[in-house]
């Protein structure tokens, strides 16, 4: 199924930014 850009980032941004803040937690 494709779906719009706008929608995907809509469901995948808060998972993304989840993983980023992870990271820089862990390498700092």
């Amino acid at each position: 199924a494709i779906l719009p850009y706008c929608q995907a980032l809509e469901k995948f941004a808060p998972h993304i930014q989840q993983l980023s803040m992870e990271s820089n937690g862990k390498g700092v």
